[in-house]
């Protein structure tokens, strides 16, 4: 017996999303197409590989668990044959920096996506502040840098636009004449000066509540409610909810996140994983953040 690749990548698709429509939609084929091809792989093991309720696809049963690990590496290697037979097959090293919020995006998930796509390609990542990553970029300690900075700042080649906004958890409740506790990630973080600069200016009084690199720990002490921290809308998802602006906190600016060539600039595999990084940012539908605190 052998399964269908075809079949395979199918319900590979149908696992992550929990969707035969979605997963219909993702590849370009019918949702009948997908239905009939799950169906010859459960023909094939004789065992149901999803478990449905009125059509949807609620979870995968034990057997579909099983199969799916499988499928997975069975898939890998197709693809790693199939592009090794390539004359076109890209190879090489990347040392890639980006800010620290990039792990609150799907990061890790595209960077797993180039690598499956590409699996000669090595790269060496590094997570810092902005304004590191823009200075070590200029010096060549980077094959490709992503950065943020003021709009028109002409630093690098930008990828997306971002408006920056306060956000908390769902729970602070902020005062309009006490002193703004804030939650920033550490000094050189292009967030960290924009709202700063913006709280001087307006005379709004503030002070540090919590300060540390990781994203998901900032998060965290936002969530708990120990200050208000700022981060671009597309990052403000539940339970982080934007702060109204008529509690007197500034308005802040937009920012451009940008990217730019080291010492490889020409390099075919830097480029492309520079336009399929920038291609992920653009292509990201920014979740809008629910409610106000």
């Amino acid at each position: 017996m052998n399964f269908d690749i075809d079949c395979l990548r199918s319900f590979v698709v149908v696992a992550d999303g929990m969707s035969i429509s979605r997963a219909a939609d993702s590849i370009g084929r019918s949702q009948s197409t997908v239905s009939q091809q799950i169906a010859k792989l459960e023909a094939q093991v004789g065992k149901g590989l999803l478990v449905r309720r009125k059509g949807r696809v609620i979870e995968l049963t034990s057997e579909g668990g099983k199969l799916l690990q499988y499928a997975r590496r069975i898939l890998q290697l197709n693809d790693e044959a199939y592009t090794s037979m390539s004359d076109d097959m890209l190879t090489g090293f990347v040392r890639l920096g980006v800010p620290y919020d990039f792990f609150g995006r799907n990061f890790a998930t595209w960077l797993a996506q180039f690598k499956n796509r590409h699996p000669m390609v090595g790269l060496e990542i590094e997570a810092n502040q902005s304004e590191n990553l823009m200075k070590r970029s200029a010096r060549g300690e980077f094959d490709l840098a992503f950065f943020k900075q003021e709009t028109g700042a002409k630093n690098g080649v930008v990828a997306l636009r971002e408006q920056l906004v306060w956000a908390s958890g769902p729970n602070y409740s902020p005062d309009a004449l006490s002193s703004v506790p804030l939650i920033l990630f550490p000094e050189g973080c292009a967030y960290r000066r924009f709202a700063v600069a913006a709280l001087k200016e307006s005379g709004r009084p503030w002070h540090l509540s919590f300060v540390s690199p990781s994203f998901d720990c900032l998060k965290s002490a936002a969530v708990e409610g120990l200050g208000v921290t700022v981060l671009a809308r597309a990052l403000v998802t539940p339970p982080l909810r934007v702060v109204r602006h008529g509690l007197r906190l500034p308005h802040l600016p937009s920012v451009e996140l940008v990217y730019s060539h080291g010492r490889r600039s020409n390099s075919r595999v830097v480029s492309e994983l520079a336009n399929y990084l920038a291609d992920s940012l653009a292509d990201s539908t920014p979740t809008s953040a629910i409610g106000s605190a």
